[in-house]
């Protein structure tokens, strides 16, 4: 991972967050906006996927996020990523509520260290 990939997700994630309110949630499923889809899909392949993230530790370092490791800044964003699998409307969520707002932060900051 290099600052033009974290450049990129950045701008990818700030379009994706842009483009919330035209989540469509009319129907059984939520109909993203191309910009959402395309973020999800960024952080499903290299060198943001973590396959190796544990989903019992995301809450705990949701909790201490400000002194997070790029390791779990990645695997938070799988497990985000891969929420819509467990729950239709999930990725609504993240990005109504600004869920991924801190660990986007969080990147930043270990960009700059």
């Amino acid at each position: 991972m290099n600052n033009e990939d974290i450049a990129n997700l950045i701008s990818a994630y700030e379009l994706a967050i842009s483009e919330a309110p035209n989540i469509d949630m009319s129907n059984i499923y939520p109909v993203y906006p191309e910009a959402i889809s395309n973020f999800m899909r960024i952080l499903q392949s290299a060198p943001w996927v973590a396959n190796d993230y544990q989903p019992s530790k995301i809450q705990e370092i949701l909790m201490s996020i400000e002194s997070g490791s790029f390791k779990e800044v990645r695997w938070v964003l799988t497990a985000a990523a891969r929420s819509e699998r467990f729950g239709d409307g999930m990725w609504a969520k993240i990005f109504n509520e600004k869920m991924l707002d801190p660990v986007i932060k969080r990147l930043k900051q270990l960009s700059n260290a």
